[in-house]
């Protein structure tokens, strides 16, 4: 009994120790306010911007930068909320040429309040044709109690360093195809992304786009961004193309230039299709996705000999399926959501005869099981978008108005898919089949898909699908056709 009381009271004692050491930890945690450059990047080398935070990472003196976007740096104050403004001194000084590059603000960040970050912004106005720095020095705060720097001698961070290295430029353009009305005066617009940046003068439209011109348009350079990721660019339409029977299309292809490489989607296509008469009633495509689960899939088979052993099978895979978002003026747009609201700008139209395959994260979905395609592919939307297909197929209900079946379009599009030896391939894909509901809630859908591209595949190569609107179909049965797709390398 004694020894359980002598026990009592040790804890007792330990727990009023470790009470009392938290309570003065907390009380004294910033009572020597210190402020640092906080410079954070990723295992890519890539920089950590709001709003994205990693307590694992530690903040960097130095960074190695390849690119002519903006570089931010971070300026962080460690202190308690503040009841008036702080300043910070700050020097520039560089190796080269300083008017290669302008920071902003000049030499002073700031913090009050509960603000206790502020961000330094390097702009670049031209190429550095060398090696160079541009070093940054915390000098002093307008309040003497803050410290310059960490308040250890291992990592003070109080400078920071910017070593400029050999430039990579490259661009894209952010969607492959759009559908037009055809209405003259018809406008749409699209963007030319540089994850890099680029130099203003160095843009030209008659020298990064080549055109093949179904129809007549007039092209204008609509928005630059400030930070210089990317240009937003408009179309016009001249004159009316209003032919209902008459397919049209013009082709953009953005190319390669001395000072900027085309990386995922070189191609956009500005298509208006030919006209069908349908009930938007039936809303086929509603039967191949749910809006409330992000992660729905379809199924689908493929006749292959992936295996490379001569011998020709169906192979599983699925894509998430997502429906195609059109505007309210669209022939076959069905009203989604008016988020609550009468405001109608804000009304969400989906296409009641069109699905596509994507993912809502930065890794691609297996669109008609393209990945098995390839031994050699990347699969980042930033490489190879085209494992992303939307729109990716299109209904047509039997006689316009049957609810269970019908015929189908591969809608015709060229998709980018890169490999890992670092050549990027624009792939024409095309197709058509049927489509039937063969039970309850169970859709088939029988196709024959085509493939173009003479670097891949030598011309043009097909493979036999069926795609399943969910998981309890029974294996189809085995074709008589020996001609079957097998593995290519990019």
């Amino acid at each position: 009994m004694h020894r359980i009381k002598q026990n009592i009271k040790i804890l007792v004692l330990l727990l009023t120790v470790i009470s009392c050491t938290n309570d003065d930890n907390q009380d004294n945690s910033f009572s020597e306010p210190s402020v640092r450059f906080n410079f954070l990047v990723n295992s890519n080398n890539e920089p950590l911007e709001y709003p994205s935070v990693s307590s694992a990472l530690i903040p960097v003196s130095n960074y190695t930068n390849n690119s002519i976007a903006p570089v931010k740096i971070p300026v962080t104050l460690s202190s308690e909320a503040l009841a008036e403004t702080v300043t910070v001194n700050f020097s520039v000084a560089s190796s080269g040429s300083e008017d290669a590059f302008n920071v902003f603000p000049e030499n002073q960040v700031s913090f009050s309040g509960t603000q206790l970050t502020d961000t330094i912004y390097v702009t670049f106005n031209e190429r550095w044709t060398e090696y160079q720095t541009i070093n940054f020095t915390l000098e002093s705060a307008s309040n003497n109690s803050i410290n310059i720097g960490n308040l250890n001698n291992t990592s003070p961070n109080d400078t920071f360093t910017i070593n400029l290295e050999d430039i990579e430029t490259y661009y894209t353009i952010e969607t492959n195809r759009i559908e037009i009305t055809g209405k003259q005066g018809e406008e749409i617009t699209f963007n030319v992304n540089f994850p890099n940046g680029f130099i203003e003068s160095e843009i030209d439209t008659d020298s990064i786009f080549e055109f093949l011109n179904g129809f007549e348009y007039t092209l204008t350079t609509e928005f630059i961004a400030e930070d210089k990721t990317y240009i937003t660019y408009k179309i016009t339409l001249d004159k009316n193309i209003q032919n209902d029977d008459i397919y049209y299309e013009s082709i953009i292809t953005l190319i390669d230039t001395d000072n900027y490489t085309v990386s995922g989607n070189s191609i956009l296509q500005i298509v208006k299709p030919i006209a069908t008469v349908r009930n938007n009633a039936v809303f086929t495509a509603s039967n191949f996705y749910n809006l409330n689960d992000t992660f729905h899939r379809t199924y689908g088979e493929v006749w292959n000999d992936f295996d490379e052993d001569g011998v020709c099978e169906w192979g599983y895979f699925f894509a998430f399926t997502y429906p195609v978002v059109v505007d309210a003026t669209h022939p076959n747009a069905v009203l989604y959501s008016d988020n609550g609201t009468t405001d109608t700008s804000d009304d969400i139209y989906h296409h009641a005869f069109q699905i596509g395959f994507g993912t809502p994260t930065t890794i691609t979905t297996n669109s008609f099981n393209l990945k098995r395609w390839f031994s050699n592919e990347l699969t980042s939307t930033a490489d190879s978008p085209g494992f992303n297909v939307s729109p990716a197929i299109e209904f047509f209900p039997e006689n316009g108005n049957s609810t269970n079946k019908g015929s189908i379009l591969i809608i015709p599009q060229f998709i980018s898919i890169s490999a890992n030896n670092g050549n990027t391939h624009s792939i024409a894909i095309s197709g058509e089949g049927t489509y039937e509901e063969i039970s309850d809630d169970l859709f088939e859908l029988k196709f024959t898909l085509k493939a173009t591209n003479d670097a891949v595949f030598g011309g043009t190569v097909s493979a036999e699908y069926r795609i399943y609107s969910n998981n309890s179909y029974t294996d189809p049965e085995d074709l008589t056709n020996a001609n079957c797709i097998s593995v290519y390398e990019l």
